[in-house]
């Protein structure tokens, strides 16, 4: 019988060199992994990788590499399906396509009974905004259906249609749902192995502001929809035969779930499963996609995230509530993740305080400032 340590010898090349792929690469030092990334060498996945290759050497990693994933869906299509024919990419093509085009995944929802907002497709801005008309009353949200993440592509129309006349010049498929009056929004992440076992962490509360995530904590404990988050959250990777990490978005609305959208990869949502919980999101990413057992989800206390967005400002206080990620990304611009800070408590009500304590010091001026 082989070891542990031989049988999880593997050599991981990761498409995309951003925050998602150093920390996973972070957390994988642990084991006898190799870690290849494609990206500029300036990324901070390539700062740590054992080798960085160019985008154009895409080929030449792929091949070198036992198993490859990605850390960010809008990574090099041309790799993407070299990976996927090599018979090495997890998780597959099938869930980046999910993601590349909007509208494929809204009408995937649709199609497999997955719980989901009321929505039309539209082939260009004219018709999106004829949609809002006629079936939404000019109150809904026009969503682009390719290249949108962290609320870029996304206007939330308010009845204020004279304001957003300029999409009716856009020449784009676009999706345009209902906007929906939910109580408040929730994560959670999960992972499935090749064997198709499935391991849930716990949901958390999320604090978005401008369509991109400023905070979140958890566990929650609304016994009423909990087991609604795993049980739609396990059909939805399980029709996807997927295998690694994923964090699926819900709005809450009295004791109904709505999949707001979903992320085939590691997430924001779950970075406070480094401190927070026994095995890491990322940590788990691995073992899935390398074979390995899964891990414990459990969560050795309360915890939460305050994302470092637009600014370099850290005090040195913030050191006192949390614990401090920095990426490393070199230029500052708004809306842009230069890091996060971690937060554990003893309660909920204890992170949620320290949470408030880091937005003061981080955001003086609030955080819409840098968004």
């Amino acid at each position: 019988m082989r070891s542990l340590i031989q049988s999880s010898s593997r050599r991981i090349g990761i498409l995309g060199g951003g925050q998602l792929g150093w920390m996973m690469i972070l957390e994988g030092r642990k084991y006898p992994f190799t870690f290849y990334v494609l990206d500029d060498p300036s990324a901070p996945a390539c700062r740590i990788a054992d080798r960085c290759f160019r985008p154009e050497e895409y080929r030449e990693m792929i091949d070198q590499a036992d198993v490859v994933t990605f850390e960010f869906e809008h990574v090099s299509e041309e790799a993407l399906r070299y990976a996927e024919e090599k018979g090495k990419l997890l998780p597959g093509l099938n869930t980046v396509e999910l993601k590349r085009e909007r509208w494929r995944e809204k009408v995937y929802y649709r199609d497999h009974s997955l719980p989901t907002s009321r929505f039309y497709i539209a082939e260009d801005g004219e018709e999106a905004l004829r949609i809002l008309r006629d079936q939404f009353n000019n109150v809904g949200v026009i969503k682009q259906s390719r290249g949108g993440y962290d609320g870029k592509g996304q206007y939330f129309i308010r009845g204020d249609v004279e304001r957003y006349q300029f999409i009716k010049e856009m020449k784009c498929r676009f999706v345009v749902e209902e906007l929906v009056n939910f109580d408040y929004e929730v994560s959670i992440v999960v992972t499935r192995d090749g064997k198709g076992d499935f391991r849930a962490y716990p949901p958390t509360f999320n604090y978005n502001s401008k369509g991109i995530l400023v905070y979140n904590y958890g566990p929650l404990n609304d016994g009423e929809v909990l087991d609604k988050f795993v049980e739609v959250a396990r059909k939805l990777a399980d029709s996807l035969n997927y295998v690694g990490t994923m964090a699926i978005e819900f709005f809450v609305r009295g004791g109904d779930v709505l999949i707001n959208e979903f992320a085939p990869r590691v997430h924001n949502t779950g970075h406070y499963t480094l401190d927070a919980a026994f095995v890491s999101q990322f940590e788990q990413h691995l073992r899935a996609i390398t074979g390995m057992e899964l891990g414990d989800t459990a969560l050795l206390s309360y915890g939460g995230m305050v994302n470092i967005l637009g600014t370099s400002r850290v005090p040195p206080e913030v050191l006192r509530y949390g614990k401090v990620y920095w990426y490393g990304k070199g230029e500052v611009r708004r809306r842009r993740k230069m890091g996060h800070v971690n937060v554990v408590g003893e309660s909920l009500d204890d992170v949620k305080r320290k949470i408030s304590i880091i937005m003061d010091l981080i955001y003086p001026e609030g955080v819409d400032q840098y968004i």
